[in-house]
């Protein structure tokens, strides 16, 4: 059996740049626009149980960028997360990563400055991984619009959540769900104000310096039944 649905860490997690309760039909500047997250989807059906996600099988790459356009990337690691699927659709979920596990995979950057922008990001100019060390997304539900299915719920970084919803692609074959979703959050929300445009009182004048609040996440989770 194989259902395609249109699922974008839980985010995430410019996540990490320099050194990711709105109704589900809406919310289009939290949704991240690509190409086959428009695409029309047939009807959803799944099957009905409790899934849990593995982490071992699960990824989450990040993306943080600057005003100049310049990027930083990354991974992280999924710490656990489940999905509960009543009446043929997601009614709860939850996926939550490892913040301790963030690397930095950029090319052309020598070891020991991916170690100084990984130790930056962990401090508290960022996401004070010590104090706060897992991020997560909690799914409340899913709707369907012009047939493209939506999910919405909170993402939580540094334990503050914010509501979040984004178009979502699940493929399920037998007791098996790959579920894979972009999502797009503002880090200024949460608390995250490092040389951030949102607090002009803090960080006056920053120009090029600037980092951009948007934070992008790729999230491939695999869960069984």
């Amino acid at each position: 059996m194989k259902t395609i649905l249109n699922f974008a860490a839980i985010a995430a997690l410019s996540f990490f740049a320099s050194c990711g309760g709105a109704d589900s039909t809406e919310g289009a500047t939290d949704v991240a626009s690509t190409e086959d997250a428009n695409k029309k989807t047939e009807a959803v059906s799944l099957v009905d149980g409790e899934y849990a996600i593995d982490p071992a099988q699960s990824t989450c790459n990040w993306k943080g960028t600057k005003i100049t356009g310049d990027t930083h990337v990354g991974t992280l690691n999924m710490h656990k997360g489940s999905v509960t699927v009543i009446d043929q659709a997601i009614s709860r979920g939850l996926a939550a990563v490892d913040m301790n596990s963030m690397v930095c995979t950029d090319e052309g950057m020598d070891e020991e400055a991916k170690g100084n922008l990984i130790g930056h990001l962990k401090s508290d100019d960022f996401f004070g991984v010590e104090q706060f060390p897992y991020a997560r997304l909690e799914v409340e539900g899913m709707k369907s619009k012009e047939g493209t299915t939506y999910v919405n719920g909170k993402i939580f970084v540094r334990e503050i959540g914010q509501p979040i919803n984004f178009p979502v692609t699940i493929t399920q074959e037998d007791n098996l769900l790959i579920i894979d979703a972009k999502v797009t959050f503002d880090r200024s929300k949460h608390d995250v104000k490092f040389r951030s445009g949102a607090f002009p009182d803090l960080f006056p004048d920053l120009g090029d310096k600037l980092i951009n609040d948007d934070i992008e996440l790729d999230v491939h989770l695999v869960a069984t039944r």
